[in-house]
């Protein structure tokens, strides 16, 4: 799914705010075929026609969250990237029941577009057990998201990438200065722009979203910093676990990181905060950078 595009001469205003990305994501049932059930969602049109990762990962984390009971919670998400697809028709995603067991239940998701499949993965649910210990790394010093400045996400700036990537509008952004932190580390409040509701399974399809678009700053930064060119990009993969409910009434802190590129890939991981400090979500990505061929004299 390519993110950041080069050399369009398409410049029209792509749009989506929050309500709009709520719709798409209450996506359409439809009929059981030959063992999966199926479901349409609709895209937001974008450069190039090219369907936005981050759009249909959370989609398609919909669509399984739909074949399991409301006492099980999304645990997790593993999804390719295969195909750009056209952000102008919808996109069909079959959901196959691959595990249901005592806790967890398992579903492969397959995101189609007339017959040609765009993503591919699999989404797992869990029963919480209630007791247990807890750990994970702490985030210290970081100013309060009110002591920030809102900034757009580069994405959406006139021009970046030579298209304008404004459907990344449904959320409000407030990025932590880096620094002495290396260029690829990156801190950033985050929330919806509006009331998101209290469904468990819209918020963790949010916080893909969210981390499947922004997963990719931390890449460019860390590629500019050893004087990389970033003209294209594309998402080849996603994985999101997911350790405790999203409060989206609030901010959530992304602390992200790209620590290591070999050839035209580039990783990313994130850790998702609450205000309290508390790790709510750990993504991953892998981004591919295709070479920049060589300018004409």
């Amino acid at each position: 799914m390519t993110e950041h595009a080069a050399g369009t001469d398409d410049a029209a205003p792509y749009k989506s705010s929050l309500p709009q990305v709520l719709d798409a994501l209450n996506l359409s049932p439809g009929a059981v075929i030959e063992g999966a059930t199926v479901f349409t969602g609709a895209q937001f049109d974008a450069p190039f026609h090219h369907i936005l990762g981050g759009h249909i990962a959370a989609q398609a984390l919909v669509a399984a969250g739909r074949t399991v009971g409301p006492e099980r919670t999304p645990h997790s998400l593993h999804g390719y990237f295969l195909r750009a697809g056209d952000a102008r028709y919808p996109v069909e995603f079959e959901v196959v029941d691959l595990q249901q067991g005592r806790n967890f239940s398992a579903r492969q998701v397959t995101a189609r577009q007339s017959g040609a499949v765009l993503m591919a993965g699999v989404a797992s649910f869990c029963i919480e057990a209630a007791d247990g210990p807890e750990y994970h790394p702490e985030v210290l010093g970081i100013p309060d998201p009110e002591k920030l400045s809102s900034q757009p996400h580069p994405a959406q700036l006139a021009g970046a990438g030579g298209g304008s990537w404004t459907s990344l509008q449904w959320f409000q952004r407030r990025p932590v200065e880096a620094g002495a932190r290396d260029p690829g580390h990156l801190l950033t409040w985050w929330r919806p722009d509006g009331p998101a509701g209290d469904d468990s399974l819209t918020a963790a399809a949010l916080v893909v979203y969210l981390s499947a678009a922004s997963l990719v700053e931390s890449a460019v930064a860390a590629r500019a910093a050893h004087r990389s060119r970033a003209d294209n990009t594309a998402q080849r993969d996603i994985a999101v676990w997911f350790h405790r409910p999203a409060r989206l009434a609030d901010w959530l802190l992304l602390d992200q990181r790209s620590d290591s590129a070999v050839g035209a890939r580039a990783l990313a991981l994130g850790r998702v905060y609450n205000r309290d400090g508390e790790l709510v979500a750990t993504a991953g990505q892998e981004q591919y950078f295709p070479p920049v061929p060589p300018r004409r004299v």
